[in-house]
């Protein structure tokens, strides 16, 4: 007798697989994992798990606080990150930005103060208005002694640097040559020459014929454009004021190279001054090296009715860093040689 199939005459298939149109691998998943349901009978319904799709987004979803936290700390992030650099950009610029400042700072030396000197000499004059005084100490950026140096004084001789200056200022804008040729008398001197003879000499030819080749409007300008306010060169009338910015203007010659600047120290040098000389100034400094321009009307060989100096006065240290240059701008009227040498010798007492 043929062996008893229970399921014989169906499908093979569907004998394996008796849930008709399940998928074939549910069977094989209740294989792999029996204990999936440990407390199933299967006798029981079966019970479904899957989660509906506004479940699954519930459970799947971080929930609302937390989103609105990590936006929070991402744009608090940012924000902490932008002001970081831009700090950051601030105090690179700002270091930027002191670092001339400190340095010049550090190179500064003690201060000097020439005012008990010249207060005591002024003590020995007859007036102590006839004496307009400024001195200046270029290396700490400062003045350092004074006297009656706000009004306007005769500035003939001292007056010729301002001249000196536009001529040269001419020359690097090549409005001017060095080699052109003016009418000096019955003489045809080059610019250059004629400028040197005005250094050196307070040469009067050579200061009228430059005069007239800059002009009275070209002149006017110039003071004005540099706000030299208190000089009238028709009137032969300056003050110390705007002498210590020319002197200034020459020592930093924003306006020509140092080479010309190198080259107009030694015109100004004593040694290359014809009429040097015959400076009393000039006597009194022993240790010091001046050099500069001067000029002087003398009534008699002792008394002046003026004398005008605008000298640099350097010092003599062996270390360079600890040189200075100071100002010395003396107007003065109605004085007499001795009085000028005791106060060149008071200035370099308190220099050295």
């Amino acid at each position: 007798m043929p062996p008893n199939y229970p399921n014989q005459g169906q499908n093979p298939a569907q004998g394996q697989y008796p849930n008709q149109g399940q998928n074939p691998n549910q069977g094989q998943n209740k294989a792999q994992l029996p204990n999936q349901y440990p407390n199933s009978n299967p006798s029981q319904a079966r019970v479904t798990h899957e989660l509906a799709p506004n479940e699954f987004a519930k459970h799947s979803m971080p929930k609302f606080g937390k989103i609105f936290a990590i936006i929070l700390f991402t744009t608090a992030g940012v924000i902490l990150l932008s002001f970081g650099i831009v700090y950051l950009m601030k105090y690179l610029n700002e270091k930027t930005a002191k670092t001339p400042e400190t340095t010049a700072e550090s190179t500064k030396l003690s201060s000097i103060n020439l005012q008990p000197a010249i207060d005591q000499w002024l003590s020995t004059q007859v007036n102590k208005k006839n004496n307009s005084i400024l001195v200046y100490d270029l290396k700490n950026q400062e003045i350092i002694g004074r006297n009656n140096d706000f009004t306007q004084n005769n500035s003939q001789g001292v007056e010729n640097l301002f001249l000196v200056y536009l001529a040269n200022l001419l020359f690097k804008q090549e409005t001017w040559k060095k080699e052109e040729l003016v009418k000096v008398g019955e003489e045809s001197l080059t610019k250059e020459t004629c400028l040197t003879r005005i250094i050196q000499e307070n040469h009067a030819g050579c200061k009228e014929a430059i005069t007239s080749e800059l002009g009275a409007d070209q002149l006017k300008q110039f003071l004005k454009d540099q706000s030299y306010e208190n000089t009238n060169l028709t009137a032969h009338l300056s003050n110390t004021s705007d002498l210590l910015s020319l002197a200034k203007r020459f020592y930093n010659h924003p306006d020509f190279s140092n080479d010309v600047w190198e080259d107009l120290k030694l015109k100004l040098d004593p040694k290359a001054n014809v009429i040097a000389s015959t400076n009393p100034l000039l006597s009194g400094f022993q240790k010091l090296k001046p050099y500069g321009i001067f000029g002087a009307a003398s009534e008699t060989s002792s008394n002046y009715s003026y004398i005008n100096n605008l000298y640099f006065i350097e010092t003599a240290e062996e270390d360079p860093a600890r040189r200075r240059t100071i100002v010395l701008i003396y107007l003065a009227t109605d004085t007499d040689a001795a009085s000028v040498i005791d106060l060149a010798k008071a200035i370099e007492k308190s220099l050295i």
